[in-house]
């Protein structure tokens, strides 16, 4: 299209916009505002993504979509990632799953929660079969001894876990609850890494997710991971506590 043309089609959703403007904007001499960032993006058939390319390009913190991340996720060459209350999604067996959200969010109805596990399950599949990410993954002792639905649902859920660990698709350590200078206060959080895009860190509360872009605040969570690795049992300990989990859960 023209800057004519757009700036007509701009104008017509309801906000006059002038062609010298959106020369100007094209230009990089001009800042979009909110309104008509959003009009650019429906004129120009974006489907929101303009709106996010600017939010990522101009800021950090800013609100993550689900599917974002998710595509983020799976196309990524790297993970890093740290848990303390629950594994990771694109880890979590179908039961695992189910018993997390119905008790994580017990708003959803039978087949919202069913239709949900059985996405997570298949998304989980699909990264277990896969070369990449490469997945590094630290989490507190506590998640293994955690009991979501039953001992049964975590006992499948750590027997999966130690045939991806055994299979070397994921590389995992874990921090002792007694360790003193355990460095996962912050919560927990993911490191997206792609050669195509900049580095980034997703953080999850209860009420929303955010995607962390600025370099500085994705440094600082390069070094608290770094810090959760240093104070970790390595592999082979990580391996055996996990199996004795699973004895433990056999033997109650």
């Amino acid at each position: 299209m023209t800057q004519e043309t757009v700036a007509r089609r701009v104008s017509q959703l309801g906000s006059a916009v002038s062609n010298s403007h959106v020369s100007d904007i094209e230009k990089g001499k001009a800042m979009a505002r909110p309104w008509l960032r959003r009009s650019l993006d429906e004129v120009l058939q974006g489907n929101g993504r303009l709106e996010r390319l600017w939010e990522e390009l101009t800021g950090s913190g800013r609100r993550a979509w689900l599917h974002e991340v998710a595509e983020r996720t799976h196309r990524a060459d790297a993970l890093y990632e740290y848990q303390a209350l629950v594994f990771p999604v694109y880890l979590q067996t179908e039961p695992y799953s189910r018993a997390v959200m119905r008790y994580g969010a017990p708003w959803l109805s039978t087949n919202e929660l069913a239709e949900r596990a059985r996405q997570r399950a298949e998304r989980a599949r699909q990264m277990a079969k896969a070369s990449s990410p490469i997945i590094w993954l630290v989490i507190d002792q506590s998640l293994l001894m955690r009991r979501y639905g039953s001992a049964e649902v975590q006992l499948e859920q750590l027997s999966y876990v130690a045939e991806l660990l055994k299979k070397e698709r994921i590389n995992m350590l874990v921090v002792p609850v007694d360790e003193p200078r355990h460095a996962g206060n912050n919560g927990p959080f993911r490191v997206i890494t792609s050669a195509d895009q900049p580095e980034v860190v997703y953080v999850e509360s209860a009420h929303q997710g955010q995607i962390i872009t600025a370099t500085n605040e994705v440094g600082r969570y390069r070094m608290w991971f770094a810090a959760l690795q240093g104070v970790a049992w390595g592999p082979s300990e990580t391996l055996q506590a996990v199996r004795e989990e699973m004895k433990r859960i056999n033997d109650e």
